[in-house]
């Protein structure tokens, strides 16, 4: 993705697919936006910046519980509209993620997201492996294409929650880790997520 500021308050993003979902998920925080084949307009806004410069202005390499939530909950909103249109994402992509607002966080690799099939999507399209909020069930998956239930994206959710929140090192340990926060509906929330099976995994907005 291209990201140019056009003014104080627009943004024109080139190199994308399926802006029109795109927008559409937009409006689901009220963001103005338009889209003409692979760019996407973005007005009426105060930034935008990606993922990864958004993590080095913060103060702390780590978030509180709240901001987590926050999050959380603006991944949750799109991963359940996605379903309601019948499609979801196989992962989230650091490289591939916009912060608007320093508030809004909107994943634009679209070109992994597939149309769910008998609760099932068919992964058809390359991934990096080295991803560190790739989806647990794609870690060890050496073919494609690759069918895996839909519900494989909530690890991804969660792996991205839990490193801005706790920090991912090769010795986590998802279960042990979470329980400084044992108790509050973002430790269910994550726990659900972390689930085996993709199958049992579970996302609810309250």
């Amino acid at each position: 993705m291209k990201i140019d500021k056009i003014s104080n308050s627009t943004y024109k993003i080139s190199n994308l697919v399926r802006t029109n979902i795109i927008s559409d998920v937009l409006t689901l925080f009220d963001i103005s936006s338009h889209n003409d084949g692979n760019i996407i307009t973005i007005s009426g806004i105060n930034s935008l910046t990606t993922f990864k410069e958004w993590e080095k202005k913060l103060e702390h390499p780590l978030i509180d519980y709240i901001q987590a939530e926050q999050i959380f909950d603006n991944f949750a909103a799109i991963s359940l509209y996605l379903e309601k249109i019948g499609m979801q994402l196989s992962h989230l992509n650091p490289d591939n993620i916009i912060v608007i607002n320093n508030s809004h966080f909107i994943p634009l690799n679209f070109d992994n997201l597939f149309i769910i099939k008998n609760d099932k999507i068919t992964i058809d399209t390359l991934y990096n492996k080295k991803n560190p909020y790739l989806s647990l069930d794609l870690i060890d998956n050496n073919s494609i294409p690759f069918v895996i239930n839909f519900k494989c994206f909530y690890s991804s959710l969660a792996l991205l929650i839990y490193d801005k929140l706790i920090g991912i090192t090769k010795n986590s340990d998802f279960e042990q880790d979470l329980l400084v926060i044992y108790g509050t509906r973002l430790y269910w929330m994550l726990r659900y997520s972390f689930e085996k099976k993709p199958e049992d995994r579970l996302i609810i907005i309250m």
